[in-house]
Protein backbone atom coordinates (compact mmCIF):
# COMPACT_ATOMS: atom_id res chain seq x y z
CA UNK A 1 0.00 0.00 0.00
CA UNK A 2 1.51 3.68 -1.13
CA UNK A 3 1.42 6.59 1.83
CA UNK A 4 1.07 10.24 1.46
CA UNK A 5 3.92 11.60 0.23
CA UNK A 6 4.70 8.97 -2.09
CA UNK A 7 5.39 9.09 -5.94
CA UNK A 8 3.60 6.19 -8.32
CA UNK A 9 3.37 5.77 -11.45
CA UNK A 10 -0.48 5.73 -12.45
CA UNK A 11 -1.25 4.34 -16.16
CA UNK A 12 -0.99 7.49 -18.80
CA UNK A 13 -1.03 9.75 -16.16
CA UNK A 14 2.31 9.53 -15.31
CA UNK A 15 4.09 10.65 -12.34
CA UNK A 16 1.55 11.59 -9.16
CA UNK A 17 2.14 11.96 -5.71
CA UNK A 18 -0.12 10.30 -3.07
CA UNK A 19 -1.71 13.46 -1.28
CA UNK A 20 -4.02 11.57 0.75
CA UNK A 21 -5.04 7.88 1.71
CA UNK A 22 -8.36 8.55 3.24
CA UNK A 23 -12.14 7.76 2.69
CA UNK A 24 -14.08 10.26 -0.21
CA UNK A 25 -17.62 11.68 0.79
CA UNK A 26 -19.41 11.23 -2.33
CA UNK A 27 -23.07 10.31 -2.93
CA UNK A 28 -23.03 6.97 -3.89
CA UNK A 29 -19.40 5.98 -2.46
CA UNK A 30 -19.13 3.36 0.11
CA UNK A 31 -17.75 5.49 3.14
CA UNK A 32 -15.60 2.77 4.55
CA UNK A 33 -13.61 2.69 1.03
CA UNK A 34 -10.27 3.57 0.38
CA UNK A 35 -8.95 5.70 -2.11
CA UNK A 36 -5.88 6.85 -3.23
CA UNK A 37 -5.83 10.94 -3.19
CA UNK A 38 -3.21 11.33 -6.93
CA UNK A 39 -1.88 14.74 -7.88
CA UNK A 40 -0.25 13.97 -11.65
CA UNK A 41 2.83 16.28 -11.83
CA UNK A 42 2.29 17.15 -14.92
CA UNK A 43 -1.27 18.35 -15.06
CA UNK A 44 -1.79 20.81 -12.95
CA UNK A 45 -4.56 21.05 -10.96
CA UNK A 46 -5.84 17.41 -11.25
CA UNK A 47 -6.85 15.28 -9.00
CA UNK A 48 -7.46 11.32 -9.73
CA UNK A 49 -9.15 9.83 -6.82
CA UNK A 50 -7.79 5.53 -7.29
CA UNK A 51 -9.63 3.75 -4.78
CA UNK A 52 -6.91 1.06 -2.74
CA UNK A 53 -8.64 -2.07 -3.58
CA UNK A 54 -8.31 -1.19 -7.45
CA UNK A 55 -7.62 -4.25 -9.90
CA UNK A 56 -9.21 -2.86 -13.21
CA UNK A 57 -5.88 0.08 -13.38
CA UNK A 58 -2.04 -0.36 -13.00
CA UNK A 59 -0.05 1.57 -10.73
CA UNK A 60 3.16 0.71 -9.59
CA UNK A 61 5.93 3.03 -7.35
CA UNK A 62 8.41 4.67 -9.09
CA UNK A 63 12.10 2.95 -10.05
CA UNK A 64 14.83 3.10 -7.70
CA UNK A 65 18.02 5.07 -8.20
CA UNK A 66 19.65 1.44 -9.26
CA UNK A 67 16.93 0.65 -11.57
CA UNK A 68 17.03 3.99 -13.34
CA UNK A 69 20.75 3.75 -13.61
CA UNK A 70 20.42 0.40 -15.25
CA UNK A 71 17.52 2.07 -17.30
CA UNK A 72 19.45 4.35 -18.68
CA UNK A 73 22.59 1.98 -19.40
CA UNK A 74 20.67 0.44 -21.76
CA UNK A 75 18.18 2.68 -23.49
CA UNK A 76 20.51 3.30 -26.43
CA UNK A 77 20.04 -1.06 -26.85
CA UNK A 78 16.02 -0.63 -26.90
CA UNK A 79 14.80 -0.77 -30.40
CA UNK A 80 11.30 0.63 -31.42
CA UNK A 81 7.59 -0.44 -30.39
CA UNK A 82 6.53 -2.32 -33.29
CA UNK A 83 3.49 -0.71 -34.92
CA UNK A 84 1.80 -3.54 -36.88
CA UNK A 85 -0.49 -1.24 -38.92
CA UNK A 86 0.31 2.39 -39.17
CA UNK A 87 -3.36 3.32 -39.17
CA UNK A 88 -4.10 1.91 -35.58
CA UNK A 89 -0.69 2.61 -34.33
CA UNK A 90 -1.98 5.04 -30.99
CA UNK A 91 -3.56 1.73 -29.89
CA UNK A 92 -0.24 0.65 -29.71
CA UNK A 93 1.14 3.52 -28.25
CA UNK A 94 -1.88 3.55 -25.99
CA UNK A 95 -1.25 0.17 -24.77
CA UNK A 96 2.71 0.61 -24.51
CA UNK A 97 2.13 4.05 -22.21
CA UNK A 98 -1.00 2.16 -20.04
CA UNK A 99 1.70 -0.78 -18.98
CA UNK A 100 3.83 2.05 -16.87
CA UNK A 101 6.65 0.51 -18.39
CA UNK A 102 10.10 2.40 -18.68
CA UNK A 103 11.29 0.26 -21.78
CA UNK A 104 8.17 0.73 -23.47
CA UNK A 105 8.15 4.12 -22.90
CA UNK A 106 11.43 4.72 -24.09
CA UNK A 107 10.52 2.35 -27.34
CA UNK A 108 8.27 4.95 -28.12
CA UNK A 109 10.34 7.22 -27.81
CA UNK A 110 13.05 6.01 -30.20
CA UNK A 111 10.18 4.97 -32.78
CA UNK A 112 8.76 8.58 -33.02
CA UNK A 113 12.26 10.76 -32.79
CA UNK A 114 13.14 7.95 -36.16
CA UNK A 115 10.06 9.35 -37.75
CA UNK A 116 10.11 13.10 -36.70
CA UNK A 117 13.61 12.61 -38.19
CA UNK A 118 12.63 11.09 -41.01
CA UNK A 119 9.28 13.50 -41.91
CA UNK A 120 11.97 16.35 -41.19
CA UNK A 121 14.24 15.35 -43.53
CA UNK A 122 10.76 14.92 -46.61
CA UNK A 123 10.04 18.25 -45.25
CA UNK A 124 7.00 17.38 -43.12
CA UNK A 125 6.60 17.63 -39.56
CA UNK A 126 5.15 14.69 -36.94
CA UNK A 127 1.72 14.08 -37.40
CA UNK A 128 -0.22 16.04 -34.35
CA UNK A 129 -1.38 12.26 -32.74
CA UNK A 130 2.33 11.14 -33.07
CA UNK A 131 3.76 14.24 -31.37
CA UNK A 132 1.13 13.77 -28.49
CA UNK A 133 2.45 10.14 -28.15
CA UNK A 134 5.77 11.62 -27.98
CA UNK A 135 5.19 14.55 -25.44
CA UNK A 136 3.47 12.29 -22.72
CA UNK A 137 6.15 9.58 -23.32
CA UNK A 138 9.13 11.84 -22.61
CA UNK A 139 7.20 13.45 -19.68
CA UNK A 140 6.43 10.13 -17.89
CA UNK A 141 9.93 8.81 -18.41
CA UNK A 142 12.14 11.91 -18.07
CA UNK A 143 9.90 13.11 -14.97
CA UNK A 144 10.10 9.29 -12.95
CA UNK A 145 14.00 8.94 -13.86
CA UNK A 146 14.62 12.76 -13.22
CA UNK A 147 13.32 11.76 -9.07
CA UNK A 148 14.84 8.34 -9.12
CA UNK A 149 18.37 9.76 -10.08
CA UNK A 150 17.75 13.34 -8.50
CA UNK A 151 18.36 15.18 -11.75
CA UNK A 152 16.79 17.94 -13.76
CA UNK A 153 14.35 16.55 -16.23
CA UNK A 154 16.64 18.52 -18.88
CA UNK A 155 19.76 16.11 -17.77
CA UNK A 156 17.75 13.24 -18.03
CA UNK A 157 16.67 14.32 -21.85
CA UNK A 158 19.82 15.21 -23.15
CA UNK A 159 21.07 12.08 -21.64
CA UNK A 160 18.80 10.13 -23.84
CA UNK A 161 19.13 11.94 -26.77
CA UNK A 162 22.92 11.47 -26.70
CA UNK A 163 21.76 7.49 -27.03
CA UNK A 164 23.37 5.59 -30.03
CA UNK A 165 19.45 4.63 -31.79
Amino acid sequence: MFKKGDYVIYETAGVCRVTDVSTVDMKGIDREKLFYFLEPLHMNGNRLYIPVENHKSFMRPLLSSQEAERLMEDAGKIGALPVADYRHREEDYKAALKSCDCREWLKIIHTLRRKRVERTGQGKKLPSMDARYLQIAEECLYTELSLAMGLPEEKIESMISEEPH
